[in-house]
């Protein structure tokens, strides 16, 4: 029984080994029977093509036979086919994964590597076809590549795509993206694919070559803010207005200026765009908190300054928060908002007091009153918010303090342990107002 056990295991070894003792160019040969048998029946002799796959890589990899355009075009013409039974399988199931993503990379490869060991015509007509060949199947598996969100993979077959089509031109050959529109759509795709990975020197490239074509697609405009903007490009916001300039309905393009100038604090510049997108989106409760913050930040240093604007700002600030609460009660950010912007400017006041010389005693208790008016009218706002968030710091801090100023110091030292666990990185498990 044991003899007959090892029989087994050297049989098995026997087998795995088979193909590392072929010689290179035995294997070329071997390599376009099996592919030739799995050609006639694929279905019947789906084994013959992981047989060519497998003496065909010994001879690219053997210095015998690696510069011989033969090898490499049988090498191209087993890769198309691998990577054929791959897209066939996943469009018979559209939730299949592709099993050789680079089958059809390995394909264009080989094929150009035929072209360059090419001595007689017909070898450089049969690598020619070859490339001919695989652009279709390039095409294929991008396009199943990107429903997978596989940028990285479907980036090498679309450049290859791309590299194709200039080696046709090169070769008086039919141009498979001769159409221009077809080759901006091409473009466009293979630039979003090269920013998703991080290539952003040739996603730039290729979206100022979009921009330059006049490419009826506002996206381009955004993605070229984008990579430019974190290469910290003083132009930046320029690419913007040129895109609002052809596409002013956009959104996409809109909600890039205001992020723009949201992160650079241009609140002054803000107002206009942030109505022209309520107007563009009227039931979006987060482009009328975004404008209730930049008017909440306007007041705030018209207040410090002595602007006589301040209370309109407070007022618009007010509004706008209040219609995004309208629009939904359940936003945190837009209930700490409200409750901030009564909080704020009773700590202003409360500096104020400050202030005062001793004896004004009479603009002292009158500037109280308000500031004590303005932390309760905020109380609610926060309690809701609190609901929402037990455990942001700001909103226990605000509580704690309007609640010791209200001589409540039970609850306020509650709020003071809740803030505690928060900061020593625990959670409260649920809202104190719950």
């Amino acid at each position: 029984m044991k003899k007959t056990f090892l029989s087994i295991i050297a049989i098995v070894a026997i087998t795995f080994n088979s193909f590392a003792q072929v010689e290179p160019a035995a294997a070329v040969k071997k390599a376009i029977r099996a592919h030739g048998a799995y050609s006639v029946d694929p279905s019947n002799n789906a084994d013959k093509l992981s047989e060519a796959l497998d003496l065909i890589q010994i001879a690219t990899a053997s210095d015998e036979t690696n510069t011989s355009a033969k090898t490499w075009q049988a090498a191209g013409e087993i890769f198309t086919d691998l990577s054929r039974q791959d897209t066939n399988a996943a469009i018979l199931d559209p939730s299949a994964k592709l099993q050789n993503p680079k089958a059809a990379i390995d394909a264009f490869n080989a094929y150009k590597k035929a072209m360059e060991f090419a001595v007689k015509k017909f070898e450089t007509k049969e690598a020619l076809k070859g490339l001919q060949d695989s652009a279709n199947q390039l095409s294929n598996t991008s396009n199943i590549l990107l429903q997978n969100k596989d940028y990285a993979n479907a980036f090498d077959a679309l450049h290859a795509m791309t590299e194709v089509n200039e080696i046709q031109k090169a070769n008086g050959m039919k141009v498979t993206l001769a159409d221009p529109a077809a080759m901006n759509d091409h473009t466009f795709v293979t630039a979003y694919c090269a920013m998703e990975v991080g290539k952003m020197d040739v996603a730039k490239e290729m979206f100022t070559t979009l921009r330059s074509n006049n490419y009826d697609d506002p996206r381009i405009y955004s993605y070229a803010y984008k990579i430019a903007s974190e290469e910290k490009d003083a132009n930046a916001f320029g690419i913007l207005e040129e895109g609002m300039g052809k596409y002013p309905e956009s959104q996409e393009i809109l909600f890039a200026q205001i992020n723009h100038l949201i992160n650079n604090q241009e609140y002054d510049k803000l107002t206009g765009l942030l109505k022209k997108a309520i107007a563009a989106s009227p039931d979006n409760p987060s482009v009328y908190s975004a404008l209730g913050n930049v008017y909440m930040n306007l007041h705030q240093d018209a207040f410090s300054a002595g602007d006589a604007k301040a209370p309109e700002y407070f007022e618009e600030s007010k509004s706008y928060y209040e219609q995004a609460a309208n629009l939904d009660p359940n936003l945190f950010d837009v209930q700490y908002s409200l409750g901030s912007l009564y909080f704020n400017k009773a700590v202003e006041i409360t500096k104020q007091m400050g202030d005062l010389p001793l004896n004004e005693t009479k603009k002292y208790d009158e500037l109280k009153g308000k500031s004590d008016g303005l932390f309760n009218t905020a109380l609610p706002y926060f309690k809701l918010a609190e609901k929402l968030n037990a455990n942001d710091i700001n909103t226990l801090i605000a509580l704690k303090e309007i609640f010791a100023r209200n001589n409540d110091f039970e609850k306020s030292g509650e709020f003071k342990k809740r803030l505690e666990t928060v900061q020593g990185g625990g959670k409260n498990p649920t809202s104190f107002f719950n």
